[in-house]
């Protein structure tokens, strides 16, 4: 059950962040919001799904290596605010995180598992509208 929740977690992120953000990052190097965004859920799924300490802490630095591309990406100035305060948030979730050990691998995997009602709540209040989406597609 906990997987399936993950995986619906891990799609409803990418389609809701490639709907609501494009652009450049403020260093003035283009990023592809998209493949980040692809490679922070799959180093997020490989964390949840590993079976040694090893390859948990070694995906959950892989994670936060692209999360730190995701916050230098040029948001739009309506969605700007809400989505780094989102990312951020996501930065000190999994900055509290310890190095996994044998011994406290699942209890990690647990807490890690909690990113997801981050997502939720952020993805929400970033969301495009209808019309917004609209007009920038008529743009």
């Amino acid at each position: 059950m906990q997987r399936s929740a993950v995986k619906l977690f891990l799609s409803a992120l990418s389609l809701t962040l490639l709907v609501a953000f494009s652009g450049y990052s403020s260093a003035g190097e283009p990023i592809n919001l998209k493949k980040t965004m692809k490679q922070m859920r799959l180093h997020y799924k490989n964390a949840l799904d590993a079976d040694s300490a090893l390859i948990f802490n070694q995906n959950i630095g892989e994670f936060k290596k692209y999360l730190k591309s995701a916050q230098t990406y040029d948001f739009s100035p309506e969605r700007k605010d809400i989505s780094l305060e989102g990312l951020n948030k996501v930065e000190r979730f999994v900055d509290a995180i310890p190095p996994a050990t044998t011994d406290n691998l699942n209890a990690l995997q647990q807490q890690l598992s909690t990113v997801d009602q981050l997502r939720t709540e952020y993805h929400k209040k970033a969301k495009p509208s209808i019309w917004e989406m609209l007009l920038n597609f008529l743009k």
